[in-house]
């Protein structure tokens, strides 16, 4: 017995050492290899890339106040945001003269918020506006004026007469480029609310320019808004992202290079969507695949 265990031993301790040189070797040649591999390129993701700004905003509708003759008691019939007709009753108003029925001359949207702008900021006006003057203005936020009982001449309610709404976007001149007539864009509120709109009229001075975007989509709160900060979204779309630096050309096309099971580089052609300083967007189900891994500097690349 002790005779085997003398005769294992050397076999035990060359197994070991054998073992030790594999160890040594994988840690100073192939590691490395695999390491510097992975440093050198990136997993090509899906994402979703936007083109933005965040503008002062100011929300321009086709409005028409209605007041109350005597002052009295308010009774109401219809409700904030409804859309009514032509003739539909909106209030009454009890005074000692009698009953002040206030019907709705045209058809529209019901809102009891008001900020005193509503002739100034009306669309069909926009040409006439001062742009500076606009961008003066401090924070204008609308107040509801439904109450149980008015004074004479109070307002009661108003109606918004128009199913498209506007939006002023004010914007430097420095960055005017950014937008342009028959553009669209998408508007989004703070509270992450989006509206497709499209840019319809530009009036500008030396140090101001607005845009007037034009909104379709219903959105029973607009009447609630009038100065506000949104973000106003160019573009959007999305594909592969890939960092910019791994764009090249091989004479003929653009493209990049993609890492293969074999630990070698092959050119692939891309189409490129949108270009964003560091990083890329580029079309997905081409040569480039999801979860493919391109060399993150092109230039570095040794034939």
């Amino acid at each position: 017995m002790e005779e085997k265990k003398r005769r294992r031993a050397p076999v035990i301790l060359i197994i070991v050492f054998v073992l030790v040189l594999a160890a040594l070797y994988a840690y100073l040649y192939l590691l490395p290899g695999i390491s510097d591999s992975k440093s050198r390129t990136v997993v090509v993701n899906y994402a979703t890339v936007q083109l933005y700004s965040e503008n002062k905003c100011i929300v321009v509708r086709s409005e028409k106040v209605y007041k109350t003759q005597y002052a009295g008691s308010v009774s109401y019939y219809s409700k904030e945001g409804e859309k009514t007709r032509q003739g539909t009753m909106i209030a009454d108003i009890y005074s000692a003269s009698g009953r002040e029925s206030i019907n709705a001359e045209t058809t529209g949207i019901v809102s009891f918020f008001i900020d005193d702008y509503e002739e100034y900021f009306d669309p069909s006006s926009f040409d006439l506006l001062d742009p500076d003057e606009v961008a003066k203005l401090e924070e204008i936020t609308p107040k509801s004026v439904k109450k149980n009982d008015a004074e004479a001449d109070d307002i009661v309610f108003k109606l918004v007469t128009s199913d498209v709404w506007h939006m002023i976007i004010m914007v430097k001149p420095e960055d005017r480029q950014q937008m342009k007539l028959s553009q669209n864009i998408i508007i989004e509120l703070e509270t992450g609310e989006r509206f497709p709109a499209v840019i319809s009229a530009v009036n500008e001075s030396e140090n101001n320019v607005m845009f007037l975007a034009d909104i379709s989509t219903y959105y029973e709160k607009s009447a609630q808004l009038r100065s506000l900060e949104a973000k106003i979204i160019r573009t959007e779309e999305s594909g592969l992202l890939i960092p910019s630096s791994a764009i090249t050309s091989n004479g003929e096309n653009i493209g990049v290079y993609v890492l293969g099971v074999d630990g070698d580089y092959t050119f692939k052609d891309i189409e490129i969507i949108i270009e964003t300083g560091d990083e890329t967007l580029i079309e997905e189900g081409g040569n480039v695949r999801l979860y493919d891994e391109v060399l993150k500097d092109a230039g570095s690349y040794k034939r």
